[in-house]
């Protein structure tokens, strides 16, 4: 993915090194996007990095939003991004409920294609990435190859932030 120099120097990205987790891999996960569009993750992410955003209870959307705002993140341009709330097995059988009400809160079919709801046990995301609880949020870069280039957990902070976009200029 190309970026244009303007926005980079918006993001403030850099060629800083990247400091990549441990072996960490993203788990090849199938799901659905809120447009209904079926989607293998970490292959079908929408860029060759992209950032993450998994979320696994409603009022975690804030610290989502606290990051997707501080970076500029427009689902037309610029960096990739996804969010992948991880909503539980329990959830399957509310699926349409769930589903409706998330689009009904998302109105753009772009920023639907870019929300993947995972109806599984959160376990089958965290324990391969070595997180543990679904109190945090967590913030990935990720190859379409499933490495995971950086992470953190939490609502944007300023050192977050200049993390991230240090992070993701390095791994174009």
């Amino acid at each position: 993915m190309r970026i244009a120099p303007a926005f980079a120097l918006a993001l403030g990205l850099s060629v800083a090194p990247i400091a990549a987790m441990a072996d960490a891999i993203f788990p090849t996960v199938t799901a659905d996007d809120l447009n209904g569009d079926s989607k293998t993750l970490p292959a079908d992410l929408p860029g060759d990095v992209t950032i993450m955003f998994i979320a696994y209870k409603q009022n975690q959307q804030e610290d989502v939003n606290t990051w997707v705002y501080g970076l500029g993140l427009d689902p037309y341009r610029g960096p990739e991004f996804v969010e992948v709330p991880v909503v539980g097995k329990a959830a399957r059988m509310m699926r349409g409920f769930v589903d409706n009400g998330m689009r009904s809160g998302i109105t753009d079919t772009a920023m639907r294609a870019r929300t993947i709801t995972l109806y599984e046990n959160p376990a089958l995301v965290n324990d391969p990435l070595g997180f543990s609880g679904r109190n945090d949020i967590r913030v990935l870069l990720v190859r379409k190859s499933g490495e995971v280039l950086w992470s953190t957990s939490g609502p944007a902070t300023a050192q977050g932030l200049d993390e991230l976009r240090a992070a993701y200029g390095a791994a174009l």
